[in-house]
């Protein structure tokens, strides 16, 4: 059952991910990014961030120093979601306080 939701998650992020690369939307690819960054698939997030920068090309103006803005996305959901597992959630908290 279980890669049967894999199978979904990915789907649905690559979907959001593709459709904000077609109707040129850049924070739907960014929401594309982060959907398969949280829910743990990690590797998929930063292989589709890694496709989408070179898709995308570098960016100009201001942001011209981040030459790869979807892979960091990428790593900060990761890094978001290791944190948020390891220190907010399956916390054994008391009843009372």
């Amino acid at each position: 059952m279980s890669s049967n939701k894999t199978k979904w998650i990915l789907a649905c992020s690559f979907a959001t991910a593709a459709a904000g690369f077609l109707l040129p939307f850049w924070p739907l690819s960014v929401a594309g990014i982060l959907i398969a960054a949280l829910s743990g698939r990690w590797i998929f997030a930063i292989a589709v961030g890694l496709l989408f920068d070179v898709a995308y090309g570098a960016p100009l103006g201001n942001s011209q120093f981040l030459y790869f803005p979807f892979t960091i996305v990428a790593l900060c959901g990761v890094l978001a979601r290791h944190f948020g597992v390891r220190y907010l959630f399956n916390k054994n908290l008391p009843d009372k306080v």
